[in-house]
């Protein structure tokens, strides 16, 4: 079953749905989660307590809207437009 989450930076927030991974499920069970975000291109990435591996269906081209789990840097991206190694829009 699919979660949803609420993200709130200032006075912005969204609401996001959660797949159904055990990375996902990782993330679930540590909310609520806070942190400083960092900018990459058009990626919003913030650090989290999660420690997971690369799921078997993680992909690298991601759609704008998309948020992600990044395994290097225990990071949650938001993604919202190119980013400095995207290959198209």
């Amino acid at each position: 079953m699919k979660k949803r989450i609420r993200i709130t930076a200032g006075e912005v927030s969204i609401e996001a749905e959660l797949n159904d991974t055990p990375t996902a499920q990782e993330i679930w069970g540590a909310l609520p989660i806070t942190g400083i975000a960092n900018r990459w291109g058009d990626e919003i990435y913030f650090e989290i307590p999660v420690h997971c591996d690369l799921e078997p269906d993680a992909r690298v081209d991601v759609e704008v809207g998309d948020i992600g789990y990044w395994p290097e840097g225990n990071g949650f991206c938001i993604f919202f437009g190119p980013t400095p190694v995207s290959t198209g829009p």
